[in-house]
């Protein structure tokens, strides 16, 4: 009898890095709707782009440490 083949865990760490970059991608997309949506100088607006820009942010750290 032959054992089981069992999945590379490179391809199962791949797909996982895949699916939670597309989220962070999703959410940042998402805030930056929102922030064009809003009057630029008003405070909302200050308070997302820090939002926006801290989403950008660790999705860029997120991408550069898993290269």
């Amino acid at each position: 009898m032959r054992r089981p083949v069992k999945k590379s865990s490179k391809k199962i760490q791949k797909n996982n890095f895949e699916e939670r970059f597309s989220a962070m991608v999703k959410e940042y997309q998402q805030a930056k709707e929102t922030l064009e949506s809003l009057i630029e100088g008003s405070p909302e607006y200050i308070k997302q782009k820090k939002v926006c820009d801290k989403l950008f942010s660790s999705a860029e750290q997120y991408l550069n440490r898993n290269q």
